[in-house]
């Protein structure tokens, strides 16, 4: 009988040992459904926040990735970005997109000058032709950090990307403003994705209500690690002469078999699944 015990332990360590190293195996994040395209957008905290002698930038960037592939993410709207400066002395974005595979283009928008390189927000999709890229400088109160709007646009829709200040609802109206001048007659949708530090019944939200659709969840948990506050990390759809999309789904990963979501960064990923 313990011969028969040892047995069946060492198959199941195999099982599970093969398990974690499988793409067949089942992940806690929902499956896309056929024909929707995923878009997330993730606050990924300038991939420094919780790496040590153990957990180093390689891990952190290696983690995202495989958060992003496992999830089976199409689009994504990335914030906390450095490009080779002090802190981090390498090209996040780039690195990301590299350890998601080769499908994967991007396109970086820098916010600030920082610590002799840059700081900024971006977006990586899997569409193999970009159309047009560009960032908007988004004016800020005083004393505030600079702001940015990352844009690129594919074939059948725009993403865009950015990182606001709390408690400065003239950022969400330039903002809005400015996507307005370029796609406010436009029949092609565009889809916006970002850490707004505002929660959802803020003035800032209210503001994007105006001339945006949020589509994605807020009111399901956090998007923080901190349990305690409510949704701050959003998708939206523009309110112009596009069609609106068909939500499909919408969650926060909390889980994957990745890794520990919270050494991943301190924001969880935030998806939505559409089909336009």
């Amino acid at each position: 009988m313990k011969a028969i015990y040892s047995i069946l332990t060492t198959l199941s360590i195999i099982i599970l040992t093969a398990c974690g190293n499988s793409d067949e195996c089942q992940s806690p994040i929902t499956p896309k459904p056929k024909g929707a395209i995923r878009i997330m957008t993730y606050n990924v905290g300038a991939i420094c926040k919780f790496i040590d002698a153990n957990f180093t930038k390689e891990n952190n960037v290696q983690l995202l990735a495989d958060v992003i592939n496992e999830s089976q993410t199409d689009v994504v709207a990335i914030q906390e970005l450095d490009s080779c400066n002090t802190r981090n002395d390498y090209f996040q974005l780039k690195s990301i997109a590299e350890s998601c595979g080769p499908k994967w283009n991007f396109y970086y928008g820098p916010a600030i000058d920082y610590k002799g390189g840059k700081y900024g927000t971006g977006v990586m999709g899997k569409e193999k032709k970009i159309l047009k890229t560009l960032h908007i400088p988004i004016p800020v109160k005083e004393k505030s950090e600079p702001r940015v709007l990352t844009i690129v646009e594919y074939k059948n829709y725009v993403m865009a990307c950015t990182h606001l200040n709390g408690g400065q609802p003239s950022q969400v109206e330039y903002l809005s403003a400015e996507i307005k001048k370029l796609y406010g007659e436009s029949k092609k949708p565009v889809f916006l994705g970002g850490d707004m530090n505002a929660y959802p019944n803020d003035t800032m939200m209210a503001e994007f209500r105006k001339d945006w659709t949020i589509i994605s969840q807020t009111s399901s948990g956090t998007t923080v690690e901190n349990s305690n506050k409510p949704c701050i990390d959003y998708i939206l759809q523009l309110n112009n002469n596009a069609k609106p999309a068909q939500i499909i789904n919408t969650a926060v990963i909390t889980e994957s078999n990745a890794g520990d979501m919270k050494k991943a960064s301190d924001h969880y990923a935030v998806y939505v699944d559409v089909k336009l």
